[in-house]
């Protein structure tokens, strides 16, 4: 199996590819293609991709992101194919960790390779419209002063240095400045899932409550299990889990901080 670089003329074929629930996979295979810090790659079979996947390169680690295979080209290795090229491609000197979000059809590909359980997501979604809910004082469009901040917020969460992407979507977020004129948390509501992320709960909820009220879907932490029941308290219900897993070190990082994950591309 001959694992090549995707190419703009490949993104015309991949609905063909989208698993049922992930919507369309297009803009995401777009961005993998004009980002620096990205390197999407597929296995085709008379000239069209049958199994896609990529590779997220941050500071000093990586994150393997939306590995397809075709339904109708399931078991025959090419998911396993496309996780050892990715893993395979990867300077374990510079880049020793190396995560990804497991569905359930990747889980057992993931753990033949090495990957551990690190911990779970639940998916959540909330099948009635909100009532108008109340934006806190605190909470304003982003403002490039605060850019270190922002990035200093989620590299203490995440335990890593995710700069080179998420500089991408932070004129689109809004920030939660306390009274002193810290930022103390950032929802970025164009980078895939619509992450919140911040450094105490106050700013975590107030965050989540205006996320809320245009997102229908959450996806939370496991170890968030505050942040869990009040999702549940405001109509939300879970539907299924996901695992993060992890080959390499472990990184210290901390759930209870995240108030909605970024994407399972990226934790």
């Amino acid at each position: 199996m001959i694992c090549e670089e995707l190419t703009e003329d490949d993104i015309a074929s991949l609905p063909a590819l989208e698993p049922e629930g992930w919507g369309d996979i297009r803009p995401r295979f777009a961005y993998f293609l004009q980002s620096e810090c990205c390197k999407p790659i597929k296995i085709t079979e008379n000239g069209q991709p049958v199994a896609v996947g990529a590779a997220i390169y941050h500071g000093d680690t990586v994150w393997l992101a939306c590995i397809i295979t075709h339904a109708e080209h399931r078991n025959k290795g090419l998911g396993s194919a496309i996780t050892r090229h990715l893993v395979g491609q990867v300077d374990r000197s510079r880049y020793p960790t190396i995560y990804l979000d497991a569905t359930e059809f990747g889980y057992p590909v993931y753990l033949k390779q090495g990957f551990e359980v690190e911990g779970q997501y639940a998916h959540l979604r909330r099948d009635e419209a909100l009532t108008e809910t109340p934006v806190s004082e605190f909470i304003r469009p982003f403002s490039e002063s605060f850019r270190e901040a922002a990035y200093a917020i989620d590299r203490f969460v995440s335990g890593e240095d995710r700069r080179g992407v998420m500089g991408d979507f932070l004129a689109d977020s809004f920030m939660y400045v306390n009274a002193n004129e810290e930022l103390k948390g950032v929802y970025l509501p164009s980078w895939s899932d619509g992450p919140v992320i911040a450094a105490n709960d106050t700013a975590g909820y107030a965050l989540m409550q205006m996320r809320i009220a245009a997102r229908p879907v959450a996806i939370m932490p496991l170890g968030n299990a505050a942040a869990l029941k009040w999702l549940q308290e405001h109509g939300y219900h879970m539907y299924k889990t996901s695992r993060r897993m992890v080959n390499g070190p472990h990184r210290t990082w901390y759930p209870e901080h995240l108030y909605n994950r970024i994407s399972g591309a990226l934790g």
